[in-house]
């Protein structure tokens, strides 16, 4: 089919080739300097130019200086790759010195607003870290690096992307504007839960939504233009978890309003807007709604808070709503007490992958190299900004440091690394977390003060005792957030039993939060270590250093789940193995209360040379530890629950990994899946099934087809030949559809890798990934090789 000849009508000159050619016109003049760059506004006065801008409003703000003078418009780049990067560091100094001057040319309300709302979000504040000695606030879009995000509701309604995809591994990744651009035609991604342990960035993703489209920079991302409202819960609890709870226009108009005004210089300029404004937008589906820390709000406070979301999303069912959670809170309100809704799409956020970790190490460094220098960015400044980053990232991709890789996967743990490398160049990076996490205590503690000249009454050491103990009763009362009263009460205690009763406890918190940062304040309910893992760090410290381990042995049986059922007490037990001079009697505490989980973990915890007798029983203990692993899998599979046996092997595959339940594998989760695991899977299926199901009877098939390792014939012939195609290998088999018994199906047709639809996003990667895991198959050499 030929294509229909071109438009040969001329074409009106866009907005950014104007620009374009103003700004080649300044180049050919003398570049932009001082000179220069009043030659640029002289050109830019005489064109037509501010009248076609002059209808952004805000855009001749914060949205002038990010898009369009910045060289990321696709017109732009043609002309201005060079330039742009050159006006950039006076457009940034500009709008950091002119934030009244932006209010000033503002004269809607409603864009006053979400000037207040981006303004809200600008500093990149990772959770857990505080200023340091030449550690820098960079603004969040210096630094900010897109988190992927998978779910396994994501094989219905992208098709535009499938359309557009250039290969398999483009479908594989998801990022939250790919969801908000379908929000509009599929409701299902008006409602959204992601869900992540902690530091994994849930927080900064939601910050960096607000900031985009507080400025007005959606277009580039191709989504429909939203009016962002950032709500942290706990912030606005006691309006929600009262007797009558505001409804979420209330909310917005009488609390979140309030809070923005504190940034407008005019602070009556907000409540210029219509009492039935914020309604009116989120009726007509114009409003995106961010819930951030479900998992933040105390346990008995939950299901009010749960019921009062599931109401507003009803209500306002045209808006798109997003809510935040740590897995555990979500699942067990929402999914698992029948008493509300689940969101409609859960989506998790994916480890930080080599290239995004590259990404934020060296956009970090050059944020700090130029904050440093007076905002300079200039070839120097670049060039010591490339050296450190690249510093850092040798030791992080050095593979015999195998466990700064892992490390490096959580954004708040990688910018703990960068902080700790630029606090010390020349310094080997912690080799445990337990390392790292004191190292970034000592930080706080000691350089931290010094760095800013304060003198303060007690030692580093001693204030890191007293931090210990409060975080330890923290543990005991599992507690995360502690009221003032309760906190001063305890510190005093502390102070007294430490013999410091000449420390006022008012004065030592507020020295604690101004200068160490280690505890933070959040609002007016209360105070809480900057990230958990400090909490569960330093109780665990207190532990060992005041040898209190007896206190941990009856929380050792609960303690044996891991992934999202793991218990509060959990990751402290760990931390207290990796730091304990001998943990052989926590470990066999452990084996008596019949914990074999975590005596394997506390064992792969520590890194002491134990006695040779505990490291033979604890060598012994594998095998059992995957027997009880396995043994509801083997009990599915002796009773011929061949359906329910197939999503059993979904689940122990998915946590091996260290993944949630309805995440999918991707290639390199099954390339190095732990052989003796997937030998285990395996023997329980071919015995239970007599040599008729299993992952070594389909490798056999797949060897017999050519090996696939991709789309074509051979992958088909081995699809039809499990029945997973029909016959005519013409459309794939329906989950629901396999016959899922012995006597009934094709050799081979079970395991399924994806059962009910779980595991993979849908057939466009079900080959990728079953013919990773088929070739580890023949890595590992299983039963029927």
């Amino acid at each position: 089919m030929s294509n229909p000849p071109p438009d040969q009508s001329p074409q009106p000159e866009s907005l950014p080739d104007k620009l374009g050619g103003i700004l080649a016109k300044v180049l050919m003049t003398g570049g932009v300097g001082a000179g220069g760059f009043g030659a640029f506004w002289s050109l830019f006065k005489e064109s037509d130019i501010p009248q076609a801008i002059a209808s952004a409003g805000i855009g001749l703000g914060i949205t002038y200086g990010a898009s369009l003078l910045k060289p990321v418009d696709a017109g732009n780049r043609r002309r201005l790759e060079n330039t742009g990067k050159r006006i950039d560091e006076a457009i940034d100094q500009a709008i950091d010195g002119g934030i009244d001057q932006l209010f000033a040319k503002v004269s809607r309300a409603e864009d006053a607003y979400l000037l207040c709302q981006a303004l809200d979000c600008r500093d990149y504040k990772s959770e857990g870290m505080g200023k340091r000695d030449r550690i820098m606030t960079p603004m969040l879009e210096q630094v900010f690096v897109p988190l992927e995000l998978d779910s396994s509701a994501v094989a219905v309604g992208f098709q535009r992307r499938r359309q557009t995809a250039e290969n398999l591994e483009d479908l594989r990744h998801h990022c939250i504007w790919d969801f908000l651009a379908e929000a509009e035609r599929n409701p299902a991604y008006r409602q959204l839960a992601i869900v992540a342990w902690g530091g994994f960035g849930k927080t900064t993703l939601l910050k960096h939504l607000a900031y985009i489209y507080g400025t007005k920079q959606y277009r580039k991302y191709d989504v429909p233009g939203l009016i962002p409202v950032l709500l942290p819960l706990r912030q606005y609890r006691k309006y929600i978890a009262q007797e009558s709870p505001l409804s979420l226009p209330d909310l917005f108009m009488q609390q979140h309003l309030r809070v923005m005004a504190e940034i407008d210089s005019e602070r009556d300029r907000l409540s210029k807007l219509p009492q039935n404004w914020f309604r009116d937008m989120l009726a007509r589906g114009k409003v995106l709604v961010m819930m951030d820390g479900f998992d933040e709000i105390p346990e008995n406070e939950r299901i009010i808070f749960s019921q009062w979301i599931t109401q507003q999303m009803r209500q306002f069912d045209r808006s798109v709503f997003i809510l935040t959670s740590r897995p555990t809170a979500y699942r067990e309100i929402f999914e698992d007490s029948g008493r509300v809704d689940a969101l409609r799409t859960k989506v998790w956020v994916r480890p930080l992958t080599a290239d995004q970790q590259t990404q934020f190490v060296h956009q970090w460094y050059l944020s700090q190299e130029k904050l440093d220098r007076a905002g300079r960015g200039t070839p120097e400044v670049q060039r010591d900004a490339r050296r450190n980053a690249e510093s850092l990232l040798e030791q992080i991709r050095n593979p015999e440091r195998p466990e700064l890789a892992d490390l490096a996967k959580n954004p708040l743990l990688l910018n703990l690394l960068a902080t700790y490398h630029r606090s010390d160049p020349g310094v080997e990076l912690p080799r445990q977390r337990v390392e790292l996490y004191q190292d970034i205590c000592s930080l706080q503690l000691r350089k931290r003060p010094a760095a800013r000249g304060i003198v303060l009454p007690l030692s580093p050491e001693e204030r890191q005792l007293v931090l210990q103990a409060i975080a330890l009763e923290m543990m005991r009362q599992e507690k995360r957030l502690i009221e003032e009263e309760d906190l001063l009460e305890l510190l005093s205690r502390t102070l007294q039993e430490q013999n410091h009763e000449g420390i006022p406890p008012e004065e030592f918190l507020r020295q604690v939060v101004n200068v160490s940062e280690l505890i933070v304040r959040q609002g007016l309910e209360g105070y809480e270590f900057s990230h958990l893992s400090f909490q569960e760090f330093l109780a665990a410290r207190q532990i060992k250093e005041t040898d209190q381990e007896v206190l941990l042995y009856e929380f050792l049986k609960d303690a044996d789940a891991d992934g999202e059922n793991q218990s509060w007490w959990r990751q402290t037990i760990l931390l207290y193995a990796a730091q304990a001079k001998d943990p052989t009697v926590l470990i066999e505490a452990a084996m008596a209360q019949g914990a074999n989980n975590l005596a394997y973990a506390c064992y792969q915890e520590t890194k002491r040379t134990l006695n040779p007798a505990i490291v033979q029983k604890l060598e012994a203990l594998k095998p059992k530890v995957q027997v009880s692993r396995y043994g509801e899998l083997e009990r599915l599979l002796k009773a011929g629950e061949w359906e329910a046996a197939d999503k059993e092997t979904y689940r122990l595959m998915i946590t091996t990994v260290n993944k949630e339940e309805g995440q999918w594998f991707d290639p390199e989760d099954l390339e190095n899946f732990p052989c003796e695991d997937l030998r285990t899977i395996d023997r329980l299926w071919v015995e239970a099934s007599n040599g008729h199901f299993g992952f070594s009877v389909q490798k056999k098939i797949w060897q017999e087809c050519g090996s696939p390792m991709s789309l074509g014939k051979d992958w088909d012939r081995f699809c039809v030949k499990v029945g997973w195609q029909n016959k005519q290998a013409k459309k794939y088999v329906n989950y629901s559809d396999l016959q899922k018994t012995p006597s009934l199906s094709p050799v081979g047709e079970l395991p399924r890798p994806n059962p009910g639809g779980l595991i993979f996003i849908d057939f466009y990667t079900f080959d990728y990934c079953f013919s990773s895991l088929a070739q580890r198959l023949v890595n590992c050499s299983t039963t029927q090789s």
